[in-house]
């Protein structure tokens, strides 16, 4: 009923099409995604004739696989059309637990309808299918401040063309734990896959200096926070925030969501708050026993 098929043996058409088609959509299990995060190294559960499926990235010490959720994918699981039951859902759960799970993120979907086991994480959204008027007025209001002062500054938001100008950003001001972590994140940003996907937006100085900068995913109806950088030198009182404004003013009036990716840590917690980003829960399991293995 549920097989483990490789990433070679794929059926790429067939699991492209159940993915397109599921009622939990998420640009982190498209294969070329997951290509470019982990290459070759994931499997896949199949349940029947690819009606429904969940991605299973893995890393490898002495020729063990442990499952492994990777960085800039905030969610995976089991992804179904509507007329998914729970008994079969179960039997994709039992089948993880069957391998070392270092850590795996079940969709917000999957927790809301199934309450796998796990820790239950925060992601954040906004609708912005509406005017940005109308956004503004009765969702924005507790940062107007903050964009009426930049308003006024000598500023203006641009959309980039070259990602390096993140990276160089990303590099100065962050602090990478070595340079392999550096390398994967460079690597990620330019494949040509992922950047058909990704969009780059800065705040500006009249002399060119970024301020702050963002980097997107846009995929189907949701437009994602995968990255952000700020220049700590310059960067002036709200100009973040005025950022995440001009986004969602950018493309407000279409069929999107604004997806924050959230955060369970408070800081993080009360900024998107601020922008009255409603809040969902992903589930994350991960095993203490693994995690220093």
């Amino acid at each position: 009923m549920i097989k483990r098929v490789s990433r070679k043996k794929l059926d790429v058409d067939k699991y492209t099409e159940c993915l397109n088609k599921s009622v939990n959509y998420r640009i982190y299990a498209e294969v070329f995604y997951l290509d470019a995060l982990v290459e070759n190294n994931w499997d896949c559960y199949v349940f029947g004739d690819y009606e429904a499926i969940m991605p299973l990235p893995y890393t490898k010490k002495l020729g063990i696989k442990f499952i492994t959720q990777p960085i800039y994918c905030q969610q995976l699981g089991v992804f179904h059309q509507d007329d998914f039951s729970k008994e079969i859902f179960q039997l994709f759960e039992k089948k993880l637990h069957r391998n070392l799970v270092r850590a795996y993120a079940f969709n917000e979907e999957n927790t809301n309808m199934f309450e796998p086991k796990g820790e239950l994480k925060i992601n954040q959204i906004l609708d912005i299918s509406q005017s940005f008027e109308i956004i503004f007025e009765q969702t924005l209001k507790d940062r107007k401040k903050d964009f009426r002062r930049n308003s006024i500054e000598n500023i203006r938001v641009i959309q980039e063309t070259d990602i390096r100008k993140f990276i160089k950003i990303q590099k100065s001001n962050h602090s990478f734990t070595e340079n392999l972590e550096m390398k994967y994140f460079q690597n990620f940003l330019t494949n040509k896959s992922i950047l058909n996907h990704l969009m780059q937006f800065s705040l500006k100085t009249n002399e060119e200096e970024i301020l702050c900068s963002t980097l997107l995913l846009r995929a189907k109806n949701r437009i994602i926070l995968l990255s952000s950088a700020r220049n700590k030198n310059i960067e002036t009182k709200g100009s973040f925030a005025f950022l995440i404004f001009k986004i969602i003013e950018n493309f407000a009036n279409e069929q999107y969501i604004f997806d924050f990716e959230g955060s369970n840590i408070k800081g993080i917690q009360e900024f998107n708050n601020s922008f009255n980003a409603e809040m969902r829960h992903y589930c994350l399991f991960k095993s203490k026993l693994l995690q220093s293995f």
